[in-house]
């Protein structure tokens, strides 16, 4: 069964969440106040409706009480997402998502309802200073607040030995479920095979056990 998500405000991160909930099969119902924005989206989305989030009535007339879930994507204006939060859990959707760009202000989102906070901007600096720092390793995603899945090249001193003999598990606390090479990715690596200086590693771990292989 399709889940069906509304996406508030279509700024480029509401934008690309809409896309890409639809592109992973969900239905999407995208919101903005801006005209514009609604119309560059229309024919992406399952549907895109012109409206301002801070309004009661009109929020209860577009069938938000029918999603599964709903996306504040916009930071702008604290009030307005504020009300929307509010509206969205008094309609009866069961899980928001909002957008903050303070933990002050998401903290105060929090509080009036929403089940999730996330900072695009600060994540993405964070991330981005992460993988310069770490050289040659690269952040896929979080699984959860203290646990990631990172890609990182094969380090020289791992050259000719085997996942068996390095021993990443005792060694630095971490698992490698996969191995990319120019060949594509093994998901079952052999634990005895030799690693080579053009192959990258896929480990999952806590964060901080991953801070200290950087």
């Amino acid at each position: 069964m399709k889940k069906s998500v509304a996406v508030l405000g279509l700024g480029k991160f509401g934008d690309s969440v809409a896309r890409n909930l639809m592109k992973d099969g969900a239905e999407v119902l995208a919101i903005d106040i801006k005209e514009d924005l609604v119309r560059e989206i229309a024919d992406d989305v399952t549907c895109a409706v012109c409206a301002d989030v801070s309004d009661r009535e009109m929020m209860s007339s577009i069938g938000l009480e029918e999603m599964d879930a709903m996306v504040l994507a916009t930071a702008e204006h604290l009030d307005a997402s504020v009300m929307a939060v509010m509206i969205a859990k008094e309609i009866g959707v069961p899980y928001i998502l909002a957008k903050a760009d303070g933990k002050l202000k998401g903290e105060i989102l929090r509080r009036v309802g929403a089940d999730e906070i996330v900072y695009p901007e600060e994540e993405m600096g964070a991330r981005i200073a992460n993988n310069l720092l770490g050289g040659r390793m690269t952040d896929l995603f979080d699984l959860s607040a203290d646990t990631s899945i990172v890609k990182i090249s094969v380090r020289q001193e791992w050259v000719g030995k085997s996942l068996a003999e390095i021993n990443f598990r005792e060694r630095y606390h971490l698992n490698v479920i996969a191995i990319e090479s120019h060949q594509g990715v093994d998901g079952a690596p052999n634990p005895n095979e030799p690693l080579q200086e053009n192959q990258s590693l896929v480990l999952i771990g806590k964060k901080d056990c991953l801070s200290k292989l950087r």
